[in-house]
Parts: C-alpha cells; structure tokens; sequence
C-alpha cells in the first residue's frame, strides 16, 4: 500500500484513535499527521509489514504521551474537564462508537494507562502482547488493567443501542422545552438520577461541579436559559455521531449541548461552553 492511499483509507481510524486517548481534535490531527510522516520516513528502510499496524501503534505511542502531559496542564483547569466536541458530519469513516461524547467523558476518569490500554483493547481490537510496546508492561499486566478500565467504564455508563430518529425527537422535546420554560415536559424527558455537566474551562460560564436530579438540572437549564441574550440562534449539528445543539450569538457559538440518554429519558446532558474547544465549530460556521 502506497503513503497516500495509507492516508486516505487510515487517516479516519488513526484519528479516531488519537481522540479516544486524548479528548482533544487539534491534538489527534497534529499526532496524525506525525504518525504517517514517521511511516514516510520508515519506509522502506524498517521493512514495515503493516501500515495498519505501524500507525496505530505509533499514533497510541505520541497520544498516550501527550495525553499523560494534558493530565498535568488539567491540575489547575477550572472547572470539570470535557473531551472537545468534534463534527463529524464530514467524517464519514468515523463510526459512532468510535466518538460517543458520553463514552469519551468516562473516559476522561481513568488514568492515561487505564485509558490507552481500554482504547486499544476495545476499540482496536489489539492483543495484550501488541498493547505492550505502548503501555511498556508485559501482557498479563495490560489484561489486569483492561479488566479494572472496562468495569469502571461498564458501571458508570451500560451501552444503549439508539435508533438516531429518537435521539433527533428527545433533542427537540428538549429544547422545546427547555425555550418555552416547561418544567413538567423538561422534568418528563429526564432521568431521575440525570447529571449535568459543565465546562467553561475558566473561561465563559460553567458549572464547578456537575447537577444532578432532574429537579435541579430542570431548574438549572431555566435559569441559564433565562441569561441568553436576545437574538440567540439555536442550530442542531452533528457532534460526535449524534444530534446536538450549538448556541451562537452573533454568529459565534457560545455552547454546545450534547445529550445522553437510553432511548427513554436523558441520562446526561454536557454543555462545552470552553471558547477553546468550540473553535471548529466557530469555523464551521463562518
């Protein structure tokens, strides 16, 4: 296989992988790129056998290292961390489970190790023995540590196989709702135990903690909604295999909303509202 085709049938799966591990699309596209420069270089030289291979391991090398130095800028973040929303509406190769917002925000709770080892096990299908040259631990180590990432991610999010048309209908509903101050309809589309996540980043309004009840992310929605100026444009987009809404003021967005849910009620709701991680949705726009 040829550097270029390589790059158009891999690119999507490699960058898949580089924003599982690291939450961040600028990141995934820069390691990207520097994961098949470093094919170009290798070959024929290092006689690489699989291209497939080769960048994956590679790319879940650089993003294991960049992810373990994001951890150490997060200390101080303000605020709950959330993965950056991606468009997806252009990335055809990129499946849906692949950049579920709600897999990616448990991810974001395990350590580097745990996350890089379940990403790769999980979602890439490598073994114990191939996982080892990323992880640098021997095979019996890497399954201990999947099996401790996997009940963590199982526990705090069950898999739900949503029919995309009710994940598009509990959107609307919620933000019919959520604009015409209806706290009953509101209350009736969420969980009881729903949680409410927030990330301004320091930057733009958000929330320290998550809410939870639907009580109180009911009565939260209505008071931030209360706070929108005039002339507010509402827009449902793609985001990460799944409808969203993106809330922009004169153009510029200034939060997207994303929702997690059971095909019944919503189990969580994210708000990015970090102008740092709404930059491609800015240029979408534009």
């Amino acid at each position: 296989m040829s550097i270029d085709r390589a790059f158009v049938e891999l690119r999507p799966s490699m960058f898949a992988l580089a924003y599982r591990i690291t939450g961040n699309r600028a990141d995934a596209e820069e390691i990207v790129q520097d994961a098949f420069v470093r094919l170009q270089k290798s070959t024929p030289k290092d006689a690489v056998r699989s291209h497939k291979a080769y960048l994956a391991t590679i790319t879940a090398r650089l993003s294991f290292n960049r992810l373990r130095d994001q951890r150490a800028r997060r200390e101080t973040y303000v605020g709950e961390w959330l993965p950056e929303p991606l468009l997806t509406a252009d990335e055809p190769g990129i499946g849906t489970e692949d950049v579920s917002f709600a897999l990616m925000a448990v991810l974001e709770r395990l350590s580097p190790l745990e996350r890089v080892v379940f990403v790769l096990r999980n979602a890439f299908d490598f073994s114990f023995e191939e996982i080892m040259p990323v992880a640098r631990r021997d095979a019996v180590t890497c399954r201990k540590i999947f099996s401790r990432a996997r009940a963590r991610v199982l526990e705090e999010r069950p898999r739900f196989t949503i029919d995309r048309d009710r994940h598009h209908a509990l959107l609307k509903s919620f933000t019919e709702a959520a604009l015409d101050g209806n706290t009953a309809k509101l209350v009736s589309l969420l969980d009881e135990s729903v949680v409410l996540h927030g990330d301004g980043g320091g930057k733009a309004l958000a929330l320290k903690r998550p809410v939870v009840g639907a009580e109180a992310v009911a009565q939260f929605i209505f008071a931030v909604t209360r706070t929108l100026p005039t002339g507010v444009s509402v827009d449902e987009i793609d985001l990460n295999r799944a409808p969203a809404l993106v809330i922009s003021s004169s153009g510029h967005p200034v939060v997207a909303i994303l929702i997690d849910t059971d095909g019944e009620r919503i189990r969580s709701v994210f708000a990015v509202a970090n102008p740092d991680k709404l930059d491609a949705l800015a240029l979408a726009k534009s």
